[in-house]
């Protein structure tokens, strides 16, 4: 986007001037004149560029691919089937006969019991002494 803004630039324009000087010596000396000129100068806006750039990249795709194979297949082959019919068969078992017998147990009593220890003891006994003069 371009933008004009109006500035105002002074031009110099050279005259001719006369001085005069106690040596009676002309001498002429150009002087500088100035004058307003309207000028139009763009104004510039940065923007940001935006660049593209091609880009190569190389991908690998798997191909499907056949491959032939041999397969052996079983053939069914018919054959007789042999069945299996239950039968009911009575069987006697023979059961073990109980047969009750009489025990005797004797019974058990609880008596108390005394026990006798020996036991030593010693005593001082005091016995007189006589000493004969």
């Amino acid at each position: 986007m371009v933008q004009e803004e109006i500035v105002h630039v002074p031009k110099i324009i050279p005259q001719e001037r006369i001085h005069q000087q106690h040596v009676e010596q002309i001498v002429e000396v150009p002087v500088p004149m100035t004058q307003e000129e309207i000028v139009h100068v763009p104004k510039i806006i940065p923007q940001d560029r935006i660049t593209q750039q091609h880009v190569e990249m190389i991908v690998e795709v798997p191909v499907p691919m056949t491959q032939e194979e041999i397969v052996h297949v079983p053939t069914i082959m018919q054959q007789a089937r042999n069945h299996h019919i239950e039968v009911e068969q009575v069987v006697e078992v023979p059961v073990p006969m109980t047969q009750e017998e009489i025990v005797h147990v004797p019974k058990i009593l609880q008596h108390e019991r005394n026990h006798h220890f020996h036991v030593e003891e010693i005593v001082d006994v005091v016995v007189e002494q006589k000493v004969e003069e």
